[in-house]
């Protein structure tokens, strides 16, 4: 039976706002323009930027700041990892604080979240994102009452899609795999699922991913509305 649902929170209960692609391009350029980088195009394509378009396994659709920087460090050329880390990480405030991206949620999403909380599941939030930006969308969001708990990568240095990522928060529900279901809009959420040996593996196409991204998960849905409605489908509660 499950009792938790574990939510990705980008594509999956947050659109995934034009503001963030323009963002992430900016950076690009300005890196390239910083460190005078020639081997563009295997950088977009390192970062999941091809064709113009975002991968949904790529790391600018489901990384975390911490593999940009990995990635800006390796095609950098540059003696001092700790300056391009530096530099990195103060661009990204930058931008965000001159772009400012709202918070667009998924259709009647506070609403679903309700309803499932009233049938007595709990609610946590899964994601490559830190805690500040987690904690943010939650407070934006207006959902504060209904998140039980949120796993992010900056809490114990582990992400998607290594099992690690959930094994204190085993201990800290007193929760086994088997009682979890993920919902999320990748590959790498896929994998995080089926890594983790949770009881339920569902994939939504309110993201990135396509439905051929996601073939791997047990159900997939049009998004967590749809998710809600065909319960009977994946929890025999």
């Amino acid at each position: 039976m499950i009792n938790w649902l574990l939510f990705d929170k980008d594509g999956t209960l947050l659109k995934f706002d034009e503001t963030w692609s323009e963002i992430s391009l900016v950076m690009i350029n300005k890196f390239i323009e910083q460190y005078q980088v020639e081997e563009v195009q295997s950088l977009q394509e390192e970062l999941g930027y091809v064709d113009g378009k975002f991968l949904a396994s790529g790391i600018l659709a489901s990384g975390t700041l911490s593999d940009i920087v990995k990635k800006f460090q390796k095609y950098a050329n540059h003696e001092n990892n700790k300056e391009v880390e530096d530099w990195t990480v103060q661009l990204s405030k930058d931008l965000i604080a001159e772009y400012n991206p709202e918070t667009v949620v998924i259709d009647d999403m506070q609403n679903t979240l309700k309803h499932f909380k009233d049938k007595g599941y709990q609610i946590a939030i899964i994601t490559s994102d830190d805690q500040d930006g987690t904690k943010r969308f939650i407070k934006d969001a207006g959902v504060s009452h209904l998140i039980d708990d949120t796993i992010t990568a900056t809490i114990n240095g582990y992400q998607k899609p290594d099992p690690k990522m959930v094994e204190d928060f085993y201990a800290k529900w007193n929760v086994v795999p088997e009682e979890i279901a993920i919902i999320g809009d990748t590959p790498t959420d896929i994998q995080m699922g089926r890594n983790s040996h949770f009881g339920v593996v569902v994939g939504v196409l309110s993201g990135t991913g396509e439905k051929s991204d996601l073939e791997e998960a047990d159900y997939i849905y049009k998004d967590i509305n749809e998710f809600y409605e065909k319960e009977t489908e994946w929890n025999g509660r």
